[in-house]
Parts: C-alpha cells; structure tokens; sequence
C-alpha cells in the first residue's frame, strides 16, 4: 500500500482540525492545494499571515478588528447604556445590518457540558465587570436560540440580574434550534424590536 507523504498528512491534519471539515473534506482541500498554481496556494497562507498579523480581539468587547478598541467600541456615536451579549464576533456583522446602534459583547462560544466549555472559559467575568463599571441600562442576551444558548442565557441572566441591570432576550421569532449567523436580516430586526425581559427559570 503506497503511503502518503508525511507533509500532505500534515497538511490535512491541519485542515481538519478546521471547524466544520471532516476528513475526507480535509483531503479534497489538500489535494486541491496541492494541485492548484504554487503562487495561488500562497495566497491562502499569505492572506492568513496578513490577518493573524493585523486583526485582534478589542479589549472591551472582544470582537474581532484592526483596532482596540474596536470600530463600535470607539463609536461616540453608539448607546453605551445597551450592551448585546453574543456568542460568535460573526454575529456582529449580522446586527450591524440590522441598523442596532448599541455595544456589543462577545462571548466567545456558549456554555456547553458536552463540548466541556464552563463559564469561566467564555468572556463572562469580564462581561460582569463592564457591566458595574460603564452602568448600563439594558443587557440583551443574544445567544443562539438552542439548547447550549438558551442554557447560557440564563446562567448569565442569573449573574446580572442581582446587579440591578435589565436583561432582555431576543424574541421567539427566531426559529428553535437556529444560528444567528444563518437567519435572515428582517428576522433579526423584528427579534430585536421584541426583545423581552428575561428572568431566570424562564
């Protein structure tokens, strides 16, 4: 049996340990990477270097910019009284369209047992603190609408409720089980429009 050459092994480790890229998914990008022009296989690695070099997580909201504070974080203009907690800095491109004007929050993933990640490894310590310090007025918990999301949702709402601080949830017109990234502009809008008070147990 002819074996792989150790450096297309590597490479397809590499692939798949992408989120969303199973095996045989990773060989037909390896192969595929392989079998292109040399300079437009490059381009893949320069443009990763080139991100990884010039992108960074903002030191108060954690989302992902070429500036920290990032561009919203340093937005006079934005309501610094409303804060809306995501999971994923994806998602603040999806409420950017959606004309929101308040700050964000990033998570970084949601509560999960099964994917073994507690609350200390997401951003919510750091969520809590900003929230005494800049006195907000309203904090809306814009986690997936899913089981690990509704999960951290309350957990958080848990936390910052005793603080004296309105917690909200996006309406139920986002469909059970969805991703925020997937839903379309008008669903996120009337979801915004009809956020609801959240109180744990709920």
């Amino acid at each position: 049996m002819v074996q792989r050459h150790r450096s297309i092994e590597q490479l397809m480790a590499s692939l798949g340990r992408l989120p969303g890229i199973g095996q045989k998914t990773a060989e037909r990008l390896a192969y595929h990477l392989l079998r292109v022009p040399q300079d437009e296989a490059l381009q893949l690695a320069k443009a990763i270097e080139a991100a990884r070099a010039s992108v960074c997580a903002c030191s108060q909201c954690f989302s992902l910019d070429a500036m920290d504070p990032c561009a919203v974080c340093a937005d006079p203009t934005r309501d610094p009284l409303m804060i809306l907690v995501i999971e994923d800095p994806r998602e603040v491109a999806r409420f950017e369209d959606t004309g929101y004007r308040g700050l964000y929050h990033v998570l970084g993933g949601r509560i999960s047992e099964l994917e073994g990640t507690a609350p200390d490894d997401l951003t919510t310590q750091a969520l809590l603190l900003r929230i005494r310090k800049q006195s907000v007025r309203e904090v809306c918990l814009a986690t997936n609408p899913d089981l690990e999301g509704e999960g951290t949702a309350q957990w958080l709402a848990e936390q910052i409720l005793p603080i004296g601080v309105t917690v909200t949830r996006l309406a139920r017109g986002l469909p059970a089980g969805s991703s925020i990234t997937q839903v379309s502009k008008s669903i996120l809008c009337d979801a915004i429009e009809g956020r609801r008070p959240l109180t744990p147990g709920r």
